[in-house]
């Protein structure tokens, strides 16, 4: 039997942030440290938005450990 071909590397894809509106209100939730209404807007993003699942996963996991400096952060570094 002949080998199987290595796997191609995994690679990185750039996170698709959401639409300006619902980075406006999870920035909100964030200076105010309201951890359900975090959570309620990336509920919000994941069924209006859900290729951007992989970012709103990262930030749910963030929130659970009430890291809201780190979500601030990633909200930064999105695209204008």
């Amino acid at each position: 039997p002949t080998a199987a071909p290595p796997a191609a590397p995994a690679v990185a894809l750039p996170l698709c942030y959401p639409h300006a509106a619902a980075r406006a209100a999870l920035a909100e939730g964030v200076a105010l440290g309201y951890y359900r209404g975090i959570m309620t807007t990336l509920d919000q993003i994941e069924r209006q938005q859900p290729e951007c699942q992989p970012l709103v996963q990262q930030m749910r996991d963030l929130a659970r450990q009430f890291q809201f400096d780190a979500i601030h952060q990633l909200l930064q570094q999105a695209p204008p």
